[in-house]
């Protein structure tokens, strides 16, 4: 029976990167070239902006509330939506797991190789000093380090990382 984790990614900060960055332009633009414009070719061009502000609005939300974070005995999977990862437990050092102490910055991210990075979020494949690593943080004080045998770290950041860290050690 799979555990999931509380992992709360659609929270205030990136629900708000969502709508500055990727739905209020197109708005503006959408609005601006409708009242602006004179001809339907610019009231065309109005709607298909409004349109693609709606879509991409829908498609960041659905994004962040599809990201889980979840373990039985066997996988632990994080993640969701367009980026996640299954990782076998076998090859997860859990001797070596820990949670990052708070102000902590041990394992710095160094550059985003494809994933996602705004305020409140960051998921997806990164850099670190230390190597690769795939990323779950919505809280850089909720850290827990996870290294694999796979070549590459975790790094999430649960609600609850003892209680997060514990239930790994008991499955």
């Amino acid at each position: 029976m799979p555990i999931e984790f509380a992992f709360h990614a659609l929270n205030y900060k990136t629900l708000a990167a969502v709508l500055l960055i990727g739905v209020v332009p197109l708005l503006l633009v959408g609005m601006a070239v409708y009242f602006f414009g004179q001809d339907r070719i610019s009231q065309i061009a109005a709607l298909g902006a409004t349109s693609l502000a709606v879509i991409i609005g829908l498609l960041g939300v659905w994004q962040l509330s599809a990201i889980r974070l979840t373990a039985d005995a066997t996988t632990l999977t994080v993640g969701g939506g367009a980026y996640t990862v299954s990782v076998p437990m076998a090859q997860i050092d859990l001797s070596a797991a820990r949670r990052r102490l708070p102000g902590s910055n041990d394992t710095p991210l160094t550059l985003r190789t494809n994933g996602i990075g705004m305020p409140g979020l960051s998921l997806g494949w990164f850099r670190t000093s230390n190597g690769k690593a795939f990323v779950a943080v919505t809280d850089p004080d909720r850290v827990v380090i996870l290294p694999t045998t796979a070549g590459y770290t975790l790094l999430v950041s649960p609600e609850d990382p003892d209680a997060f860290l514990a239930a790994l050690r008991r499955l």
